[in-house]
């Protein structure tokens, strides 16, 4: 087997657990540290805004450190960060300490162990692959969706949210730490291997070569791609946090409404495979345009209020393309920018991209107080998407020389 696959499992893992429990496990903490601290909601949320703001910072700083140092040791740290901060949160004595601990550890930690250094060291290892690997370690977050909020709320519900928080550090660091040190490795080169397995022919296209911080910001690549996945995380994120009120507007129970949920998680791990295999055999400007279609189609299905055999079918086209979203966005950095500066581009484009989707929460919010329905929310994300999809009309892929993308 290529060593490559192990590469793959390693990141896969890493993203079980901090996905899992950030973007996962966090609401179950929610209610047992109410009672705890007596905090009110907001605040107990405000780790996420930390979060949030912490990564603009430093999300540039580690992007530039992830071209530059062993991603092993990164990995590693992350996963020291990670395990620390949980161990720390079970000890807060305030609701301050929680969510600055949560904050400050999380961000660090979703992009030493998230997409940030996982994308880059995969899209080193794989050429013709890529896409395929993307897709599968990306499935890890979908697991990590899937287990750890069943486990941790066992956890809390027999022993306390401090003993579970405990539990999941211990486990993560016996689980993660050797691993990630012993299989981690930066480049094929450092096993005298090439990508994908196989030793080059000489009709591979020449890989574009390292540019710089200010280099990146002038490309007009840069913007397209990073404007039109702004816009379309913008309207998922949006889309997510609004879900189950919508369904329960238009008559579904609260349990079915939150299994509408389940069955984008459930299709969005799909989708991560099939985007992922298709991204190394179609255009990756074509997946995307697809994954915006998806979205777009579930829109328009949801803006009818059909009733909910209708409701999941436009969930499964939703999860589809969120699942397509990270393999694909991956898979054109590298083809477009090359792997040698991989880390720095994603680094780069992240604070654009939450910059876009921050604001999707509260016009949403805003639209529907104001209606009392979604439907003008629904069509303002049909008429971002469309905005999405014109903007990547203008990115160009590169030249069969491996000439870095521009724009129209």
């Amino acid at each position: 087997m290529f060593y490559g696959w192990r590469i793959v499992g390693g990141v896969f893992l890493a993203q079980l657990f901090v996905t899992g429990f950030m973007t996962y496990s966090f609401g179950s903490f929610m209610v047992p540290l109410q009672e705890t601290f007596g905090a009110t909601r907001a605040q107990v949320n405000l780790g996420m805004t930390i979060a949030t703001l912490t990564g603009l910072i430093i999300s540039p700083i580690l992007g530039a450190m992830t071209d530059r140092f062993p991603v092993r040791l990164l990995m590693a740290a992350g996963t020291l960060i990670f395990c620390g901060g949980l161990y720390g949160m079970s000890l807060s004595q305030s609701i301050w300490q929680f969510v600055t601990l949560f904050g400050v550890s999380m961000s660090f930690s979703a992009l030493l162990l998230g997409p940030l250094v996982g994308s880059t060291v995969i899209s080193r290892w794989f050429n013709r692959a890529r896409g395929k690997a993307l897709g599968i370690a990306a499935v890890g977050t979908s697991v990590g969706g899937l287990v750890l909020p069943v486990v941790l709320g066992q956890w809390i519900a027999e022993d306390g949210w401090r003993s579970a928080l405990e539990n999941l550090a211990l486990i993560a660091l016996a689980m993660l730490l050797p691993l990630l040190l012993l299989v981690m490795r930066s480049h094929p080169s450092d096993l005298g291997l090439y990508p994908d397995g196989q030793t080059p022919d000489g009709s591979a296209p020449q890989a574009p070569p390292a540019i710089g911080l200010k280099d990146i910001i002038r490309h007009p690549a840069y913007w397209s791609i990073g404007l039109t996945i702004g816009l379309l995380f913008s309207v998922y994120s949006a889309l997510m946090a609004n879900l189950v009120p919508y369904a329960q507007g238009t008559g579904i129970s609260l349990e079915a409404a939150g299994a509408l949920m389940t069955v984008i998680a459930g299709s969005g791990l799909v989708g991560k495979i099939l985007f992922g295999m298709a991204a190394d055999r179609i255009s990756l400007r074509l997946g995307l345009w697809i994954a915006i279609g998806l979205v777009l189609t579930g829109l328009l299905i949801l803006q009818t209020e059909p009733g909910y055999p209708l409701s999941v079918l436009a969930c499964i086209s939703i999860g589809l393309a969120a699942g397509g979203m990270l393999p694909v966005w991956g898979a054109l950095l590298a083809v477009i920018f090359g792997v040698a500066s991989y880390g720095r581009v994603m680094g780069l484009m992240n604070p654009l991209i939450t910059l876009l989707v921050m604001p999707g929460f509260v016009i949403t919010g805003h639209l529907y107080d104001q209606s009392g329905h979604y439907h003008g929310a629904f069509w303002l994300y049909c008429g971002v998407l469309v905005v999405a999809a014109v903007i990547l009309g203008r990115l160009k892929m590169p030249s069969p020389e491996g000439i870095p993308a521009t724009a129209t």
